[in-house]
């Protein structure tokens, strides 16, 4: 009866003589401010303003062909670029390249990826034994 008391008691206070602290971070805590769509301003700026400018440079591009149908291609491959040319900031900006990490972004992968690239290499080779140094079995 005193072992489960004493028992009941340590789950309420936490006894930190059984095991150590623990310590909890929320997945969804980060230390950027979003603004829209997970993206901050710093990356709305960087990346998805340029595009915005791009794709309404591709959109005020006339069309020189004089028949409708022609036309209507055109703009249809327009919208296509133009698809393209925001997807691909907005993918770079909200993939996360590791499944259970949501701080580490496209980004740092790449940049982290390309130092090790550029990393030299060290290689631990086992050495040959020389003769003299072999162990003679009887």
């Amino acid at each position: 009866m005193h072992e489960e008391i004493k028992n009941a008691l340590a789950e309420i206070i936490g006894d930190r003589s059984i095991k150590g602290r623990e310590w909890f971070f929320p997945k969804n805590v980060d230390n950027r401010y979003k603004i829209f769509a997970n993206m901050t301003l710093k990356e709305i700026l960087k990346f998805i303003l340029p595009a915005a400018v791009l794709s309404v440079i591709v959109a005020i591009i006339p069309p020189y062909s004089v028949p409708p149908y022609s036309n209507l291609i055109f703009w249809f491959i327009k919208l296509i670029v133009i698809a393209i040319i925001f997807s691909v900031p907005v993918f770079y900006v909200n993939y996360r390249p590791v499944k259970y990490r949501d701080n580490i972004r496209t980004q740092d992968f790449i940049k982290e990826y390309l130092e090790y690239k550029k990393m030299k290499k060290m290689y631990f080779i086992k050495p040959r034994k020389k003769p003299w140094e072999s162990e003679i079995i009887d």
